[in-house]
């Protein structure tokens, strides 16, 4: 009964795709990370307050911190039981939970491949998974860099 998880992920939502005895199951989670916040004539990088401008740039970079820190533990949760992780998608944050993930002991050393993806169907995630799961295992451990 072996339980093998991809993760196809972006700022805005991840797709976890479980393989278990050659069934696919898919699993969206919508995430909360603000993307830049506009105000209607708001022309520079700081605010008005008052008489005063303030650069708002250090509040807004700790709320994104923490933003990403829950939707990674959201996907984390889902990730428990798995043999093997593999991750993709079309930006850094795939990097960003790989490096969650290898701080959790209990995750740690699963994350089998870590590959930049454009934007996917559904079927061709859960293809591209099976692909990833069907070949020999790669004796290497990940290396996270950034």
């Amino acid at each position: 009964m072996k339980k093998n998880i991809g993760v196809w992920l972006d700022t805005e939502k991840a797709y976890i795709i479980t393989l278990k005895n050659g069934n696919s199951q898919i699993e969206t989670i919508e995430s909360e990370v603000e993307t830049r916040v506009r105000f209607k004539g708001e022309t520079k990088a700081y605010s008005r307050m008052g008489n005063q401008f303030i650069n708002p740039a250090k509040r807004t970079t700790h709320r994104r911190r923490h933003q990403f820190k829950q939707y990674f533990e959201n996907i984390s949760s889902k990730l428990e039981n798995a043999e093997e992780i593999y991750l993709f998608g079309p930006a850094e944050t795939k990097v960003h939970l790989a490096k969650h993930i290898n701080k959790n002991t209990n995750l740690n050393d699963r994350v089998r491949k870590i590959e930049s993806e454009d934007n996917m169907t559904e079927n061709q995630m859960i293809a591209r998974v099976k692909e990833i799961f069907s070949s020999d295992p790669v004796k290497t451990k990940a290396r996270i860099r950034h």
